[in-house]
């Protein structure tokens, strides 16, 4: 994405401006007193949901390592309520992504959540470097400040917002894997990578009724969800159109079809295409659509956000890559099975190939 020159130019004043305000100091990861710290914010608020929930296994190393602190995060608005309830977290602070969202009893609330006085600070940059997250952990005023030395700021040191560094990862790592690195520079480790969302008896029960309100029976119906806000990360829809005629016609599954609320148009070319009965429940929000996912017997998508909160809900997961790296991207969780195109683009995935694999996945013995 473009970014205009106006705000470049600012983007470089505000850097040399906070280069010149911010000490040059560092800490030695190794010599910070890890009982002191008794309260970390987390700032992940720059990236999407699958980049939020591929972080969920940081927070679950953050309190098995410090089980009495405070650990607080920060989210975009969009992704924060996957964040709710998560045993691993005592509080979200939710950050504004877009002007609209920025009202004065917002940014009153991130500000006095950013001030409850923090003794370590976590940035968990990886695959892009966000000025709006280092901004943040400098405001939260704590005492230790952690964050990658990948990706500096061209021009400027290092260590202009952290000070103290995790050393880059060498070679190309698992998204979850490059979170849980910035975390082992202070000596936080934890071999769970699986994504969590954590939902509540009541949702998950209110799931279920969703499904049987449209005569769905969970174990036997499988979900797909067509959107992407990248129309390039969209498999074809009448590829999932004639994907869904045989889940029915032939396995004997109820499909039920999903999208976003801004892509009613695909959603209708795909019921166009479609030739057996398909179920649809619309205007769900992301912990409803986790919870009704949580019941399906598959749910099938594209490399999205979506199949990381299905993977994360505990779903069994089958999605279809393009360009992402699927070794890098793909959720770490069992129960989870992709096929990328062979040209790298989801286009290129042939149906017969997708039938092949979600056909195992439904009947392992096949």
């Amino acid at each position: 994405m473009r970014v205009p020159k106006t705000e470049k130019l600012f983007k470089r004043f505000l850097l040399w401006l906070f280069e010149r305000i911010i000490p040059d100091e560092t800490f030695d990861p190794a010599a910070i007193d890890r009982k002191a710290v008794r309260s970390i914010l987390v700032v992940r608020q720059h990236d999407q949901l699958g980049d939020l929930l591929l972080s969920t296994p940081a927070f679950a190393a953050l309190r098995e390592a410090f089980p009495g602190a405070r650990i607080v995060a920060v989210a975009r608005h969009y992704t924060s309520a996957v964040l709710d309830y998560n045993p691993n977290i005592d509080r979200v602070l939710v950050y504004p992504e877009k002007l609209r969202l920025a009202t004065p009893a917002c940014l009153w609330r991130l500000w006095r959540g950013l001030k409850l006085g923090y003794d370590l600070c976590v940035v968990l940059d990886t695959v892009s470097h966000s000025l709006s997250s280092d901004i943040l952990c400098w405001l939260s005023n704590a005492r230790y400040r952690l964050g990658s030395a990948e990706l500096p700021f061209p021009g400027r040191r290092k260590n202009l917002f952290y000070n103290v560094l995790a050393p880059a990862a060498e070679g190309p790592l698992h998204e979850t894997r490059r979170n849980l690195r910035i975390l082992e520079s202070i000596g936080v480790k934890c071999e769970e990578t699986d994504e969590q969302v954590f939902l509540r008896d009541a949702e998950r029960e209110e799931g279920r009724q969703a499904l049987y309100r449209s005569h769905l029976d969970p174990a036997k119906t499988v979900g797909i969800h067509l959107g992407a806000a990248n129309i390039e990360n969209r498999w074809p829809h009448d590829r999932y159109a004639a994907l869904a005629d045989w889940l029915s016609r032939d396995l004997g599954y109820k499909v039920l079809a999903l999208w976003g609320p801004r892509e009613e148009e695909l959603g209708e070319r795909f019921l166009g295409a479609v030739k057996t009965e398909t179920a649809t429940i619309k205007g769900l929000s992301i912990r409803q659509l986790a919870a009704v996912m949580s019941h399906l017997r598959l749910m099938i998508c594209n490399d999205t956000g979506i199949m990381h909160l299905a993977a994360a809900a505990g779903a069994p997961t089958f999605a279809i890559f393009g360009r992402s790296e699927p070794e890098l991207w793909r959720p770490l969780n069992k129960g989870f099975y992709g096929v990328r195109g062979q040209d790298k683009t989801r286009a290129s995935a042939e149906l017969e190939v997708v039938k092949t694999a979600v056909h195992k996945m439904l009947d392992p013995k096949s």
